[in-house]
């Protein structure tokens, strides 16, 4: 959910269902996988840096503010394998950016 004006948003996924190949040579090539899920939850806290870049030869604008976000997931797949993160409490940010932006047939 993005609060204009607020600086603030959340996404949170839950139960979202996808294939596990195991790894990126056998899902490239549409190899066997496995039934799994995943679930996860970003909140993004914005106002540091805001930029605005538009390029009309790449057909591309757009509007983003840096700032800071945590993250927490957790996936598993029907053959038993789970993973959770850390709490997002416990997390820090390196780079975390939001914006919106028309490219391609949406750059008009």
């Amino acid at each position: 959910m993005v609060h204009p004006g607020a600086g603030r948003a959340t996404v949170h996924v839950s139960g979202l269902e996808m294939e596990d190949y195991g790894d990126i040579n056998n899902a490239l090539s549409d190899g066997p996988s496995v039934e799994a899920t995943a679930s996860y939850r970003i909140d993004w806290l914005g106002g540091h840096h805001h930029v605005r870049l538009h390029n009309a030869a790449g057909r591309f604008t757009g509007t983003f503010v840096e700032g800071a976000a945590t993250a927490e997931w957790s996936a598993e797949n029907a053959d038993g394998f789970r993973f959770r993160s850390d709490p997002r409490g416990t997390s820090s940010t390196v780079f975390a950016v939001l914006g919106k932006e028309r490219n391609g047939v949406f750059f008009s």
